[in-house]
């Protein structure tokens, strides 16, 4: 998952405990009672005698605690809540700018490894839908490594949005959206089994059973019938229907729900990695 704690907790050692522990007003039994609060996320149970050992021993609990890896815990949320946990065992140590050390710590290693995460006051990791995208861009990217024709699609799109972030021509912005418009009727049409009548997304969307809502499936027809319809993006389209010229935010904004409405189109996308827990 792309932004996620777990990925990255390898790097918490030398970002946060560490400099946690050298801190001149550090107590000498932190790591002891930070694996205490990880304990109860742990996938696995650690035995009586290891736990007592840990609780009377800094430098084995320091090892211990040193040694954990971010598959260690049972998932994604569970490293959040342990991070929040470890926050109230600093705050009840009731030491001088401690728990702020441990804030400015746990911000700054968000915002080097570009987490997907915002961290509130009170103390409160926040999911941010940001990194969902990303991860069903990623999920995407996965389904195509084994279909080269959406492979093909997606490095149309890519090279589309490329070329119109770099240009600004109004020309290659409607390309920008075509291609994005191409990949969305690629991945329905692949769903479906290719087949070699009715494949225009409209038909496509029609006959898939994913949808939560007709409500949902009818947003995506209408966003491909703009794609038809609006003067140069995928046909010569119907000038007096164009309220205005496009410009920067529609390539962005239609090329995202474009992209987002490719989640329901493919039964392989993997959910719990798209929300990334």
């Amino acid at each position: 998952m792309i932004g996620s704690l777990r990925n990255h907790w390898e790097y918490t050692p030398t970002d946060i405990w560490k400099p946690l522990a050298a801190h001149e007003k550090s107590p000498p039994d932190l790591f002891n009672d930070l694996y205490d609060a990880a304990d109860d996320f742990l996938a696995l149970p650690t035995s009586d005698a290891l736990v007592e050992e840990i609780r009377n021993d800094a430098a084995k609990a320091h090892d211990v605690f040193s040694a954990l890896k971010g598959s260690d815990f049972r998932d994604e949320t569970a490293i959040v809540e342990f991070l929040e946990a470890a926050n109230e065992v600093i705050v009840d140590y009731d030491v001088s700018g401690y728990t702020e050390f441990f804030k400015l710590l746990l911000r700054e290693f968000i915002r080097k490894y570009n987490l997907r995460y915002r961290l509130d006051d009170p103390f409160r990791l926040r999911f941010l839908l940001p990194g969902s995208f990303t991860n069903l861009y990623s999920e995407l990217q996965r389904l195509n490594t084994s279909n080269a024709h959406l492979s093909s699609l997606l490095q149309d799109f890519e090279h589309a949005f490329d070329r119109y972030a770099r240009t600004q021509e109004a020309s290659d912005l409607k390309t920008c959206i075509a291609k994005a418009s191409n990949y969305a009727e690629g991945l329905a049409s692949f769903t479906l089994g290719n087949p070699t009548t009715g494949n225009t997304l409209t038909v496509l969307a029609n006959s898939l059973t994913c949808w939560p809502h007709d409500k949902v499936r009818e947003s995506l027809v209408n966003l491909y019938h703009f794609c038809c319809d609006y003067p140069g993006i995928r046909h010569g389209g119907t000038p007096a229907n164009k309220r205005r010229e496009l410009t920067a935010i529609d390539s962005t904004l239609v090329c995202l729900l474009l992209l987002g409405f490719a989640g329901y189109l493919s039964p392989g996308i993997d959910e719990r990695s798209v929300l990334g827990v």
